[in-house]
């Protein structure tokens, strides 16, 4: 009898602690589901936005859970940068083709070697020409004729004779017979059988399309030349920049052989054609190379700084890109937000040119506008905006 009522006591005494623990989770739960909702644990109760007409209403705590920041239009001047790579290579104007205006016999080259450093006057070849031994003969004779009627002091013959030696000197200079070469040809010492050609300008041999022995033509390609006091370097830009790149543009370049030295180069032509399927088109730039450090064929790294004039700017987090148009959260104070659709322009690094929709100064979310998006019934709201200005 002792054992049944020790056994009633302890059944008791555990049914009544069992009450007791389950009313004690449940008061915590309780607890701890306010406080998870006011420390900002979304896991167990989320706070939904409330739908106001064509507006949704954001309370204080929501926009601190949500991180949503509000933030101002405002009318910027903006840059934004291309980035792009390049080849360097000659300059067109200073290229020089050496052509003779007579046949011959190349005799010795003294530039042979493609790279080599030529300086204005410097030899490049000598040739024999059966013709122009021949023109060098008759401006001898036409000198020595009209020297002799000079000296007898009689006007007879004088002018038709000066006349003949003016043709003749103007046929050797159309030779390229240089005045010091006709110099030599008065004193009567020596015909010049063997005509040494010369470099027309300072810079660097490229090729050469004769070699010694060989028989060459009027007019033929000869040598080519190049000077390198200034370079050119071809960019490649993509067809949605194009529009961005004008004439005149100063361009930044790196090159890997100067580490951490930037060149200045000038924007001077714009093909009017892309480059096949690559969807690019190239700009050429040219730059002043007076010390040589811009070698033909290196490749640099190149950047361009557009600067657009006063535009209504908004940052790149403060638009929505839905399927329709893009879209923006205005501030209509006391809690709510307006969503509203704007038409954007070209994106200058973290902002985006705001054509129309915003003026300037006006409150916009610009962070958080994903959340908000993806919280709300974003389809309802933008339905009943359906008819409002501006929509």
């Amino acid at each position: 009898m002792k054992v049944s009522k020790n056994i009633l006591i302890f059944l008791s005494a555990f049914i009544l602690g069992g009450i007791v623990t389950v009313l004690f989770f449940k008061n915590m739960n309780i607890f701890t589901g306010r406080k998870q909702i006011s420390a900002g644990n979304t896991t167990s109760a989320k706070p939904k936005m409330k739908m106001a007409k064509g507006a949704i209403m954001v309370s204080t705590v929501q926009r601190q859970l949500y991180g949503i920041k509000v933030g101002k239009a405002k009318l910027m001047n903006l840059t934004r940068e291309i980035k792009t790579i390049g080849e360097v290579t000659y300059s067109v104007p200073l290229e020089k083709t050496v052509t003779l205006k007579y046949g011959g016999y190349v005799k010795k080259l003294f530039i042979n070697k493609p790279g080599m450093s030529v300086y204005e006057g410097e030899p490049l070849f000598t040739v024999y020409s059966p013709e122009l031994v021949n023109s060098e003969k008759d401006f001898v004779l036409a000198y020595k004729n009209y020297i002799k009627l000079k000296k007898s002091g009689f006007n007879f013959g004088e002018n038709e004779a000066k006349s003949f030696l003016n043709s003749s000197v103007f046929r050797l200079k159309q030779f390229g017979i240089t005045n010091s070469q006709l110099n030599l040809l008065k004193t009567g010492r020596l015909i010049l059988t063997d005509t040494t050609v010369y470099s027309p300008i300072t810079g660097v041999f490229l090729k050469k399309s004769i070699f010694s022995g060989s028989y060459f033509n009027a007019g033929q390609p000869l040598y080519k030349l190049t000077g390198l006091n200034r370079v050119w370097m071809n960019i490649w830009v993509y067809e949605k920049d194009i529009p961005f790149v004008k004439i005149g543009e100063t361009v930044r370049v790196g090159f890997n052989a100067y580490p951490g030295k930037i060149f200045y180069g000038r924007v001077s032509f714009i093909y009017p054609y892309l480059a096949g399927k690559k969807r690019v088109d190239e700009v050429r730039l040219v730059f002043n190379n007076p010390n040589g450090e811009i070698k033909p064929d290196m490749y640099g790294n190149a950047e361009i700084m557009i600067k657009s004039e006063k535009v209504i700017a908004v940052p790149t987090s403060a638009v929505l890109i839905t399927g329709a148009k893009p879209l923006v959260f205005v501030y209509k104070g006391k809690g709510y937000f307006m969503p509203k659709y704007v038409v954007i322009g070209t994106r200058y690094g973290n902002y985006y040119q705001v054509i129309s929709g915003l003026k300037d100064g006006e409150r916009i979310v610009v962070s958080g506008t994903f959340l908000m998006s993806s919280d709300s019934n974003l389809s309802q709201t933008t339905s009943s905006m359906t008819g409002m200005p501006g929509m």
